[in-house]
């Protein structure tokens, strides 16, 4: 759970080094000298949109279809992130073996959504050695039983090498003792990430897109948390808003949070019990050398 195989956690890195906008390949002339992200359905716009781009600038792409080829990608841009989206994961999984081929030159990360029958995915690219990145929403009860199977995968599966994120980065967090919002884990963090739409509207990620976000997009997180912090509702006493600020609280302020809070507690119960394992550990190692 705490090791992970080289650049497993680029992703991160490269949306927290910068302001980094998140745009269609269409638009990467209106970007350039800037962190992006580009994002397309098919691997050769991608690879002839950068063409004459710092590859420098490009935090990682996003392949948005799973019906292309990648035989484009393969060679190009060694070492550049790629993302892939899986659109129908309870349908798609068995097509994420076609993408293995990419993790000779990139890394790759799988971003899945999380609808009926994504944990079939999820399963297929840990085995596969895929890193995995959860998409955010407010997961119902069924839903949230997948997510546990997932959690369960995470937290006790021997050998995997790639997080499985959002609960790597929380796993961590509680172990470490070092607070991390799920804003950021999730790159919907407005202060690091912009998304903008195949129309040109910058936002904050596409669950955004089309919301009035009453104000400056950049301060929208701390405008929304305050106002749920003065509504005085389930955040508000809520032991998890250091870490989770509000975040499954959009689009739909009413949602409760008591599945997904069982779930959070799970993973900070886990860290826990590793830490005093390793506490023990080092107190043992400490008594045999006395």
């Amino acid at each position: 759970m705490l090791a992970s195989s080289p650049g497993s956690q680029l992703f991160h890195e490269r949306v927290a080094a910068a302001m980094v906008y998140n745009i269609p390949a269409k638009l990467i002339p209106a970007y350039i000298g800037r962190q992006v992200i580009v994002r397309s359905h098919v691997p050769w716009r991608l690879v002839q949109g950068l063409a004459h781009v710092n590859l420098a600038d490009v935090s990682f792409v996003q392949l948005l279809s799973t019906t292309a080829g990648v035989d484009e990608l393969t060679h190009w841009g060694r070492s550049v992130p790629i993302e892939v989206r899986l659109p129908d994961p309870g349908a798609d999984f068995n097509l994420l073996y076609k993408y293995s081929k990419l993790l000779d030159n990139h890394p790759v990360r799988i971003s899945i959504p999380l609808v009926p029958g994504f944990s079939k995915a999820v399963k297929q690219a840990a085995a596969l050695n895929f890193a995995v990145r959860l998409e955010g929403n407010q997961p119902n009860e069924a839903l949230v039983e997948e997510l546990s199977q997932v959690l369960d995968l995470y937290l006790h599966r021997a050998g995997l090498a790639q997080p499985i994120e959002y609960f790597h980065s929380l796993f961590l967090s509680f172990y470490h003792r070092k607070p991390s919002s799920l804003w950021e884990i999730q790159e919907e963090d407005p202060r690091q990430v912009c998304y903008v739409t195949d129309d040109g509207v910058e936002t904050i990620s596409p669950r955004f897109a089309g919301a009035d976000l009453n104000g400056d997009p950049i301060g929208f997180v701390a405008r929304f948390q305050d106002e749920l912090l003065r509504e005085k509702s389930e955040c508000h006493s809520c032991d998890f808003f250091d870490c989770c600020g509000g975040y499954f609280k959009w689009p739909d302020r009413r949602f409760s949070c008591l599945r997904v809070k069982r779930l959070l507690a799970s993973v900070r119960n886990a860290a826990g019990e590793l830490e005093s394992e390793m506490s023990a550990f080092v107190a043992l190692q400490r008594g045999s050398r006395s």
